[in-house]
């Protein structure tokens, strides 16, 4: 049986807000930026959590690059080099992005279908900076962002969705545009801008005026619950009806990553998607116990890069993300 739990990856909710009196992080001085940094820090340590935090002039290419690729930064905030920073929670669950696009990006972080849950921290989290912070607010408006569209609850609510069965059936083109008709954006792995990787899609609200949190998760959440519907019924026909060509195309991949010397990102994120949707639909049993979702974010070129203590070369980054998956899946 297919499992819908299986096809939601991971839950974020975040909050966007600025301060009154300042200029957006765009226009902002380097005195102005370093004390909206100073003050988010202070109202943090009210928290009772224990934050970590960085800047990001203090971090390396490399270290920015990871962040990006484990969803804990964004590009716009690591090219902040010298007013951006960011607090990060000890279990990497909550981080505040300190003057990215707006001064502060309260985000919370959760495996599978968890909105309500990650709302409810960011909104005690957004309670606690809201009590020592003076926020830019209008009666009318709601919270004011940089960009427009985040104006009202400044909320955006988003899920990782592996969708692999829609995507080889060649129906996700349809069913994504249609669902962006009401009023949700989908994205590739890192948000706008990017392109999906390993059938992973994010699907997120929109706009934020004239909703409540609680209406916008909802929107999502049975939104999200239809295209999981959809993909379920995509991969039960192919149980139903193409079964062999549906094996054959699992350990195929599962021979090639196991026994692979070179490969590049793109292709051993498809590879690795075709292993965790025969290992949902109880197709091969060789991957039983492994984490291919955890696998899929190590053998991102620059986290694989931080577990090594030299430079490489493209060819030699392949070659050690071929020999990382050989080892993780016939460990």
């Amino acid at each position: 049986m297919v499992n819908g739990k299986d096809i939601v990856i991971t839950s974020r909710i975040r909050l966007a807000r600025n301060l009154k009196n300042y200029k957006f992080p765009i226009k902002m001085s380097s005195e102005e930026s370093n004390n909206i940094i100073s003050n988010t820090n202070e109202a943090m340590n009210h928290s009772g959590l224990k934050f970590k935090l960085i800047y990001m002039k203090d971090l390396s290419e490399l270290d920015k690059n990871v962040l990006i690729e484990k969803h804990l930064i964004s590009p716009a905030l690591a090219e902040n080099k010298h007013g951006g920073a960011i607090l990060l929670s000890e279990d990497n669950k909550i981080s505040i992005m300190i003057n990215e696009e707006d001064h502060l990006r309260i985000q919370i972080i959760g495996t599978g279908m968890c909105l309500k849950e990650c709302w409810e921290v960011a909104n005690k989290v957004d309670d606690v900076l809201e009590e020592y912070l003076d926020y830019a607010f209008d009666k009318e408006l709601g919270y004011i962002t940089s960009c427009p569209t985040n104006i009202g609850t400044g909320m955006r609510a988003s899920v990782m969705l592996h969708l692999p069965a829609l995507s080889i059936s060649n129906q996700t083109e349809k069913l994504l545009y249609g669902v962006s008709q009401l009023g949700v954006a989908v994205r590739g792995v890192y948000g706008e801008g990017t392109k999906s990787m390993g059938y992973l899609y994010q699907v997120s609200n929109q706009g934020t005026l004239g909703a409540s949190e609680q209406t916008l998760i909802e929107k999502i959440e049975q939104i999200v619950w239809q295209i999981v519907d959809k993909e379920k019924r995509v991969r039960e026909h192919m149980l139903k009806n193409n079964i062999d060509e549906l094996e054959d195309e699992i350990y195929r991949a599962y021979g090639i990553l196991t026994n692979a010397r070179t490969i590049i990102t793109d292709e051993a994120m498809k590879l690795l998607s075709y292993l965790k949707l025969g290992k949902e639909m109880d197709l091969i049993g060789k991957v039983k116990d492994k984490d291919l979702y955890e696998l899929m974010v190590k053998i991102q070129p620059n986290s694989l890069l931080s577990t090594i203590d030299k430079d490489m070369t493209v060819k030699e980054r392949d070659r050690k993300r071929a020999e990382l998956i050989r080892n993780e899946l016939l460990g």
